[in-house]
């Protein structure tokens, strides 16, 4: 009994220290690098990808006499709890070898010193994982990403260490950017995420699958969520509270979203920083590489295999250089503008880098329904999700009758719509990726009206919509003393509760988000975008897209 009381205050004594001082001193004013397409971060799935392997390398720091310093046999164990949080995202980490470090001086390190203990022992070929008796924070990062880290003895055995690796592989702290959480930040491009999350992908940690956090720690080291997780404020955020990433209880310490494993996977894959550590043993193959080149560039790509591998390309590149694992290509010219790929065989299995050259190239396909216009987002002569895009903007320019477009950002659909059959919006999309921005100019206009009753869904008020049947569409038209053809909204009534069979509401990707039992239905609380309704109506089923503003 006496040993477990013992072992129990160790660990109170531990929680209050250890997390009392600076959480993470890992610089905040790098700029964000995003190695990842807006398709890849909403259709990706980082749990179903091939594993990659990454090199770490513990340099142990202890006092001159060899006092000190973390037991050599626990680096094991901290390899195991990393495998155990990254390992769902087929991240897995590859222990190449420790060292011991005999500076007492180094093993209380100030900030001053952090320089020249990256210098002691850094093994290119590995993530650099130095742990020392005391600091003024409990993890260091040296850059995002990056591949050299310092974490005290206290923390390192803990899930700090899944913070601080995250980190190197170019995850930010889940409140990145609020003003009261860092308000040390000297970024000028950092901004705040807004509560509903709406802005981000451009804001805050720049994953939109993590939600909007306001810090779940006090300056005195206490934390904003109690014993099970829960956040304990009612100030309108609803943060992920177990997201290792953040601030958290140290308890609460448990996972990655998904598109935090797909922004460090694409990393790995393409930070240069980063590709010196992955292990060709214990990692599958795959061709590893930039998804978007330039015009003029030229890139080289990797096999992630140790065995020899010969390359073949398609025939808009050009072959500058090969080594038995690697090839260098650029642009045929510098007109391409187009799908292209990297290809090996290895063992009769091939492996293909599909690639995007150059500049976007879009175009805009209109759906009319009754008087809106559904807006998508295509290819010209292209997949559009091959091209890599990483920032989309919807803008009007200018409007001819009662007429509106969502202001969407980083979304391939949007909505136009209008109070009359007479409406014309002049539009701007703005679609960037890694080589530069493509504007398209579009005239957006409605249909014809459409002279059989059908059934419709309407924005009644904020956030509510209710289904109306419309009774002879073309008897129901006035024209108005500015010549102009609108909607006389007397004929249609309200569909029945009964009458509804089955009402859904999807989110963009496919997912449900709400189920409705009568005709009432409200998308309080959800994120600004675009939704679709599948609604069940007797014999018909509707199916309807709306902006939630």
């Amino acid at each position: 009994m006496k040993t477990k009381i013992t072992l129990f205050v160790t660990l109170i004594l531990f929680l209050n220290y250890s997390f009392a001082q600076d959480y993470c001193a890992t610089p905040t004013d790098n700029p964000n690098q995003n190695f990842s397409s807006l398709s890849r971060m909403i259709n990706g799935n980082s749990a179903n990808e091939e594993m990659i392997c990454l090199n770490i390398f513990f340099h142990i720091v202890r006092n001159n006499d060899g006092s000190g310093g973390i037991r050599d046999y626990e680096t094991n164990g901290i390899v195991d709890n990393l495998n155990g949080h990254f390992n769902p995202h087929n991240i897995k980490f590859n222990k190449l070898g420790q060292d011991f470090i005999n500076n007492t001086a180094l093993n209380d390190i100030q900030a001053s010193e952090i320089s020249i203990l990256f210098g002691i022992n850094n093994n290119p070929n590995a993530i650099n994982f130095y742990i020392v008796d005391s600091a003024y924070f409990n993890g260091f990062s040296e850059s995002i990403p990056g591949k050299n880290l310092i974490i005290t003895t206290a923390a390192a055995t803990t899930d700090v260490s899944s913070h601080e690796i995250g980190h190197c592989l170019n995850l930010w702290h889940t409140h990145h950017g609020h003003p009261i959480a860092e308000p040390y930040s000297s970024d000028p491009n950092i901004c705040e995420e807004l509560i509903d999350g709406s802005n981000s992908s451009i804001c805050g940690d720049y994953i939109e699958d993590t939600p909007a956090d306001p810090g779940l720690r006090y300056g005195d080291g206490t934390h904003k969520v109690d014993s099970n997780c829960n956040y304990i404020l009612n100030d309108g955020y609803n943060p992920d509270t177990e997201n290792i990433m953040s601030y958290t209880s140290p308890t609460c310490l448990r996972h990655f979203t998904n598109q935090q494993g797909i922004r460090m996977r694409d990393a790995i894959s393409n930070a240069p920083i980063l590709q010196p550590v992955i292990n060709c043993v214990c990692s599958d193959k795959s061709i590893l590489g930039k998804s978007t080149i330039c015009s003029s560039n030229t890139t080289t790509y990797t096999m992630l295999s140790c065995d020899p591998a010969s390359f073949t390309t398609s025939s808009n590149l050009q072959t500058i250089s090969t080594t038995n694992n690697s090839i260098t290509v650029k642009p045929i010219n510098t007109s391409i503008n187009d799908e292209a790929f990297v290809k090996t065989i290895i063992n009769g299995d091939v492996y293909q880098k599909d690639i995007w050259i150059g500049k976007p190239k879009v175009d805009l396909e209109l759906n009319p329904i009754i008087n809106f216009i559904e807006l998508e987002l295509i290819g010209l002569n292209s997949d559009i999700h091959k091209q890599n895009i990483t920032y989309i903007e919807w803008e009007t320019l200018s409007t001819t009758g009662i007429a509106t477009m969502g202001t969407a950002i980083n979304q391939f659909n949007n909505i136009a719509h209008g109070n009359s059959s007479n409406w014309i919006i002049n539009a701007r999309i703005k679609v960037e990726n890694d080589c530069g921005i493509t504007y398209l100019y579009k005239d957006i206009t409605p249909p014809a009206p459409f002279c059989d009753d059908y059934y419709t869904i309407t924005k009644t008020q904020e956030n509510e919509f209710i289904a109306y049947l419309i009774i002879d569409p073309c008897d129901n038209l006035v024209t108005n003393s500015n010549t102009s053809t609108i909607k006389n909204d007397n004929k249609k009534e309200k569909v029945k509760d009964e009458d509804i069979t089955e009402a859904v509401l999807f989110d963009i990707y496919g997912q449900q988000v709400r189920g409705y039992k009568s005709n009432n239905f409200n998308t309080n609380g959800l994120k600004h975008g675009i939704y679709i309704f599948n609604i069940q109506i007797k014999d018909k089923l509707i199916t309807k897209k709306v902006l939630v503003e």
